[in-house]
């Protein structure tokens, strides 16, 4: 008797595109995914929020590509078949959650889309930077921290007390300029650690609390 084995769908990961271009691509074989190795772990499927730079569409509808920068590198999503319908309503200038898998083909790294979805709210991409923290291709060996999942980060936003939450809030109303008060003066005027701080700020955004302005400052949403 054949028995049929179900393959189990690999979680996708929180990714700069800096870490995809510069990372080295190992290509799958069989059934096994392409994947890059950053800090010990296999990654073959990404999350990314993103800008759609460019736009390609071939005129029989059979290939599709839009070209995706979140502001470290900039990489191409490309789709064949179906999967041309996952980008061709996607508009050059849109703020994009992109979900896919990594693929390389003649030395060039790229995108195969499961899902890619226009987000209207700008902040996002605040909070998957403050998620995602530097670039692992940017850091020194001896700098390099372990990252935290995603699932933690939700569960140590979801704890986040609501006396730290007004105290971050206040912080902000008192040193804010017309254009919004700086991340780190935020942090260092709380008395919160990096960590901690992230996690509240997350989660005032995600609230609406608080907005930002300008790249790097943050308003309270009066």
């Amino acid at each position: 008797m054949v028995t049929l084995q179900t393959r189990k769908r690999l979680p996708s990961k929180n990714i700069w595109i800096r870490d995809i271009i510069h990372g080295d691509v190992i290509k799958g074989s069989g059934w096994d995914p392409s994947y890059i190795e950053l800090n010990g772990q296999k990654i073959s499927r990404v999350n990314i929020i993103a800008t759609v730079v460019s736009k390609f569409i071939s005129e029989d509808g059979n290939y599709g590509s839009v070209t995706l920068d979140d502001g470290s590198e900039t990489i191409r999503v490309k789709a064949f078949g179906p999967d041309v319908l996952k980008v061709e309503n996607i508009n050059v200038g849109k703020l994009v959650r992109f979900v896919g898998k990594i693929k390389q083909y003649n030395e060039e790294s790229y995108l195969s889309p499961e899902i890619i979805r226009s987000l209207e709210d700008p902040n996002w991409l605040l909070v998957h930077k403050l998620s995602v923290g530097k670039p692992i291709t940017e850091l020194n060996q001896d700098e390099l921290k372990i990252e935290i999942s995603s699932d933690k980060a939700e569960e140590q936003i979801k704890r986040s007390d609501e006396n730290i939450s007004k105290r971050v809030l206040d912080v902000i109303r008192e040193i804010s300029k017309d254009d919004g008060a700086l991340f780190d003066d935020i942090l260092d005027q709380s008395g919160l650690d990096a960590e901690e701080g992230k996690n509240v700020i997350i989660s005032l955004l995600k609230s609406g609390d608080v907005y930002e302005p300008k790249k790097g400052r943050l308003k309270v949403l009066d």
